[in-house]
């Protein structure tokens, strides 16, 4: 027997699978919401329904529920240059992946040279080396190259390269983009070519056009991979006015006396944009694991 065209026998199974999924949904909110709830609190009010179930309710008195966030900023001046800072290097980051792991991508996926399949194997191996490994040894060449040692006045604007030039190159976006591209109709381009388009100008005109899905993906990725780092910032930066806000965090985190109010503001603040770019563009989130697969 059916029944709009599902089964009857299967109800109770998918009933059991979306309560599933609604549990755990529940369990990976729940910090986010004490966090935000907390924010509106006073530290004293958080203390003293730490141990109750109130912890995870609204304020009682909303007079004041802004409070942690007014004193935030009174007490770090620097907090909202930390999140411009945040914002630009995510910016000029994400034109520079972009341009060259799409370029590395296409040639990989059009190109046939010696060696290529050969520094495809390379590049999926390196994908599975925790980027943690590398953080010494690129610190140690970045130093060589002069761009930590520096002295003078470009010294503090140097150290921006030195944070952003580690992060252009990667193998995960590379194979990304190589495994759209090979998905791209090869006619497409011969037709360009018949028209007389250069190599470059077809690329700009007939690939990037069809594969907006993969540089939306790989746009987000980047951004979240920015937004979010905190441990090559903190070996970079010397100055506070340059610190990301990740990094920033941590002076919120040690001020004395310590405020865990302020805290949970700083932290609310610092989950709204991945919040936004993930409710805006899961699909594209989806989408690039899935990228990864085809071809």
């Amino acid at each position: 027997m059916r029944k709009s065209g599902f089964s009857i026998r299967r109800t109770p199974l998918a009933v059991f699978k979306h309560a599933l999924i609604a549990c755990l949904g529940i369990v990976f909110v729940f910090p986010i919401w004490w966090m935000v709830v907390n924010s509106f609190k006073s530290q004293p009010e958080i203390y003293a329904q730490l141990d109750s179930f109130r912890t995870f309710l609204p304020p009682a008195d909303m007079s004041g529920m802004f409070d942690s966030y007014v004193n935030l900023v009174r007490a770090f001046d620097l907090f909202f240059l930390a999140i411009l800072n945040s914002f630009l290097y995510a910016a000029i980051l994400i034109c520079f992946v972009l341009l060259v792991n799409s370029f590395a991508g296409y040639a990989l996926s059009r190109f046939r040279f010696p060696g290529s399949k050969v520094f495809v194997t390379i590049i999926i191996l390196i994908l599975i080396v925790p980027v943690e490994t590398s953080v010494v040894p690129l610190y140690t060449i970045l130093f060589r190259m002069g761009l930590l040692n520096t002295s003078g006045v470009l010294r503090e604007n140097i150290r921006i390269i030195a944070y952003i030039l580690p992060g252009i190159a990667s193998p995960f976006y590379i194979f990304m983009f190589r495994q759209f591209f090979l998905g791209i109709p090869k006619e497409l381009e011969e037709a360009a070519k018949i028209d007389g388009a250069s190599r470059l100008r077809t690329y700009f005109s007939v690939i990037v056009p069809n594969a907006k899905g993969v540089f939306a993906a790989v746009t987000v990725f980047t951004f979240m991979g920015v937004w979010n780092d905190y441990l090559w910032p903190q070996l970079i930066f010397t100055n506070q006015r340059q610190f990301p806000l990740q990094v920033f965090l941590q002076i919120v985190n040690n001020y004395n006396p310590p405020d865990i109010s302020m805290v949970m503001a700083s932290l609310t603040i610092s989950t709204i944009p991945i919040a936004i770019v993930y409710v805006l563009a899961q699909k594209y989130i989806v989408d690039g694991v899935a990228f990864t697969g085809l071809k």
